[in-house]
């Protein structure tokens, strides 16, 4: 599991399970409150080769809980969209 922390330009917010560099859709994936990303590493096992799931890592979970939590859904949401920005070029 060594690319499952993806580390683009210090994007600390989105992991890569099973990367699937050549897929034609990718799944961004949203853990439940107090959830983190590896809700979804069965999930995203078991997806066709064809579907990258993107998990989302909120700052104050897991690897991330020294960071202090979002205030807002609203600023959750600019940090989701700026982080899976390189994925949609």
């Amino acid at each position: 599991m060594t690319d499952s922390v993806l580390n683009v330009d210090g994007n600390l917010w989105i992991r890569r399970f099973h990367p699937s560099p050549n897929s034609a859709v990718r799944l961004v994936c949203l853990p439940h409150a107090g959830g983190s990303a590896s809700y979804f590493f069965r999930f995203s096992e078991e997806l066709h080769p064809s579907v990258e799931a993107l998990s989302v890592q909120y700052p104050g979970r897991q690897d991330r809980r020294a960071e202090p939590c979002l205030e807002s859904v609203e600023e959750l949401a600019e940090h989701v969209v700026a982080a899976t920005e390189p994925w949609w070029q």
